[in-house]
Formats: structure tokens, sequence, C-alpha cells
């Protein structure tokens, strides 16, 4: 779509064009701008594959596709991976560019202009019905892939030639932090975001590099964040909006509520799982089936 006028300028069925075989939930993950590029997890499979459901199911060359931003033409394809619902990265890693896909099985690492790929780091719980949904986290040459079926995280360094493991979650300890829908967010060396599922999660800070942790949170439960002046807007999967203060030496809770219209019923219900976005003053939140906009700008 153009942004000036909301006209569309081009589309693609990538579904038909790629052959996609639906995930476990479907296919979901949100494409990246890279200068003239428009990069995108595909992950497309050959004619007459098998349900994902099986476990046989192939790529054929399409698990990231770089599209022309402006006109919609391929420009390079790349991997056999399948789609996640992670959404791919660019970031600066040793002073050069570097895509970041965490894909069905693997954190992929790939030239984001050549459309070459330099690493695979395997990363999934076995189960088929597992998925990854988080986006990759870097900080500096450090790079978080998490999922909460079971496996856990993985912390690798980037290096030029290939990656070096740094601490990974498994079968030799505990698991630090399994992130589930929400990216967790890296702040000074520490990393803050909800682990596990349900009623089971809490939210937790990490110290990232020496794989440690800091506090956890369980009252917290499942939540989403937005960092944004040394705070973080957390908001519930059962609709309780917070501000915590950024410390990684404990939950530091500033003030809670829970948002209500004039009914004095609560607007945001369960599940609530969109990060909360503030924008000049304006905090957008959604919950299941209504979107939200709070003025916090005090007069």
């Amino acid at each position: 779509m153009r942004a000036a006028d909301g006209k569309l300028a081009w589309s693609k069925d990538t579904a038909r064009d790629f052959g996609v075989v639906p995930n476990f939930f479907g296919v979901g993950s949100t494409p990246v701008v890279e200068g003239d590029l428009l990069i995108a997890m595909v992950g497309g499979s050959p004619a007459n594959s098998p349900d994902i459901m099986t476990g046989e199911t192939k790529g054929n060359g399409s698990g990231i596709v770089a599209f022309d931003k402006r006109t919609g033409d391929v420009k390079y394809r790349l991997s056999d991976e399948l789609a996640s619902y992670s959404s791919p990265i660019v970031a600066t890693i040793n002073g050069r560019r570097c895509g970041l896909a965490f894909t069905r099985d693997a954190l992929l690492g790939f030239d984001p202009a050549a459309g070459k790929v330099e690493f695979r780091h395997p990363w999934r719980a076995r189960s088929v019905t597992t998925v990854n949904i988080c986006n990759p986290v870097v900080a500096g040459d450090l790079v978080l892939v998490s999922e909460a079926y079971g496996v856990g995280s993985s912390v690798i360094r980037v290096k030029p030639g290939g990656v070096e493991p740094v601490w990974e979650d498994g079968r030799k300890r505990d698991r630090l932090l399994m992130a589930y829908w929400n990216t967790p967010i890296h702040v000074d060396g520490y990393l803050y975001g909800s682990n596990g599922m349900g009623g089971d999660a809490d939210l937790r800070c990490i110290d990232l590099a020496k794989g440690k942790l800091m506090w956890s949170a369980p009252e917290l439960r499942q939540c989403s964040l937005t960092w944004v002046d040394g705070h973080f807007i957390a908001l519930s999967e059962e609709g309780t909006l917070r501000l915590i203060k950024v410390n990684p030496e404990r939950c530091d809770v500033v003030s809670q509520a829970v948002l209500k219209g004039k009914d004095a019923s609560a607007l945001i219900e369960s599940p609530a799982r969109a990060a909360p976005v503030l924008s000049h003053g304006l905090l957008y939140v959604r919950g299941t089936n209504r979107l939200v906009c709070v003025e916090v700008i005090p007069p």
C-alpha cells in the first residue's frame, strides 16, 4: 500500500506462488524492509507436499524471499526452511548488516543484500505441534532465540565466518527463559520477558551474557511489554495494565490499572496479547474484541 494515499501498489499470493503448506496455527510472519528490499519469511514447499502434521513437509528453496519493495518483483530466494510465526529482522553486527530469521526449525543468518546463507543454528522442540514465535533478540554480537514448548532459550555469538554458543537451555539445566508470543526486550545487558504459558507463566529478568536469572514475578503471569522512558508498559493477558520501572534487581511495579467503561465493565478482555503502542501521549491497547485509546499526558 502507498502511505500517501492508501492505494494498492502491488500484491503477491505467496501461498499460491511458492506452495506454502500451513503450519500448526496457519502462517504468520511480518516482513522487514531493508534498503530497496522487502524481505519475507515464506517457507514454500513442492507441489502436493504432505500436511505439516505428518512431519515430512520439505522446503523448495523459498524459506526467505526478497521482493523489490516498489514493484513486488522477486530479487532472491534462499533456504529450504519452513516458516514460523517469528518475523525476520536485520541488524548491524560486527560492522555489517546481518539478516536473522527464526524459522520453524532454526535460526538462519544471511546476507540481506546478496541473499546468501551465512549460518544455521538449529533450535526447536521436536514435537510436530511446536511453534517458534518470538523474534531474534540482538545485543551487540549476541543473538537470543527462545520458544515455550520445552526447549527454552539459546544465545549465540555471531563471529566473522560463523557463530559460537554462549549458553543454552536444555536437558542439562533448568529452562531460564521460555518466551511464548511476546519478544523479550534487551536493556543494558539484561533481558526482560514473559516465561512459559498461561497460569504457569511469570515475568523474568535475566543477565543475557551470563545466562543468569535476576528475578521472577509469577504474579504477573503472561504479559507483553513496551519499553519507554526507562519503564515498561506491561499488558497482562487478562487485561491489566502496569507501569514497571526497568530494574535488574527486582520487579519494580510503579502502578497498575484495569481500563473500564462508563458502566464500570472492563474494556480490555482476555486474551490481550498485542503489546501496547504509545504515540504522542496516546496509549493504544488491544484486547480480544476492542481497541482502546488512552490519553496518558497529564493536564
